[in-house]
């Protein structure tokens, strides 16, 4: 390695760091779903160390690891969008380094040991499909290939509804599944907090399969749709109002 003799080269290591860090997150994080926490112990752990004895440059570089490691647990709202750009240069990094310096560190959570651990209430859409209205789900979603299946099945919905843990299905359209959803919320057939759903339980992946849809891939969908009214669109929500129909006719 080249020992540290100016600062000119303490930044191109921390550069070099934090260049290596987005390749992994893209990696490990977006593509292969590791948890985000996690990511970040094992690049740190993995990166604790050189091999040198000269006493200046083991300090640079356990000055650019403590840096890199608060910048990963303190400011991801930071990291994330420069990590998942097109590229990231030594500039950004710079940018990246003044803003870390000038930001304040997030509070130490207190822990109170006499609380009583709860768990994280389960995920749910709160629905209740009754059979003919998850056929009928089922039906629109073949009908608008909503999804990277041949023919979908009603074992496949009942799987996604159910938020079964493991099950996930990759998206053919996002704009169409969102408008989907968006249908059966304004039917009252699920709950609000469907993104949030969709999001934490990982059940839609793009359509390459190197990444689970988020809440803000969702959002932003919406948005689209919402603004960019289409045929689909239209018969989408009408398949999915027919079946809010049926179903008040059924307990009449």
């Amino acid at each position: 390695m080249t020992h540290f003799v100016t600062e000119q080269n303490v930044a191109e290591e921390l550069f070099k760091l934090l260049s290596e860090a987005r390749e992994l997150y893209l990696q490990n994080v977006i593509a292969d779903g590791k948890r985000y926490s996690r990511y970040v112990d094992d690049f740190i752990n993995s990166h604790r160390y050189i091999n040198c004895d000269n006493a200046v440059c083991r300090n640079c570089h356990e000055m650019n690891i403590h840096i890199v490691k608060g910048l990963l647990t303190e400011c991801p709202h930071l990291i994330q969008p420069l990590f998942t750009a097109s590229d990231f240069s030594f500039e950004e990094c710079m940018e990246l380094r003044r803003q870390y310096d000038r930001s304040e560190p997030l509070p130490i959570p207190v822990v109170h040991h006499t609380d009583k651990v709860t768990d994280a209430p389960p995920l749910s859409f709160g629905c209740n499909f009754t059979q003919e209205q998850m056929t009928g789900i089922v039906s629109c979603a073949n009908t608008y290939h909503l999804f990277c299946v041949s023919m979908l099945r009603v074992e496949d919905m009942e799987a996604l509804f159910s938020c079964k843990e493991g099950f996930h299905i990759r998206v053919n359209n996002l704009r169409h599944v969102v408008i989907l959803f968006d249908a059966l919320l304004e039917n009252s057939l699920i709950q609000s907090r469907w993104q949030s759903v969709l999001d934490k339980g990982r059940f839609l992946q793009s359509k390459d399969s190197t990444r689970f849809i988020t809440a803000s891939n969702l959002s932003s969908a919406l948005s689209a749709v919402r603004n960019n009214k289409t045929a689909v669109a239209y018969s989408i929500r009408r398949a999915i109002g027919l079946l809010k129909a049926s179903a008040n006719k059924s307990t009449m």
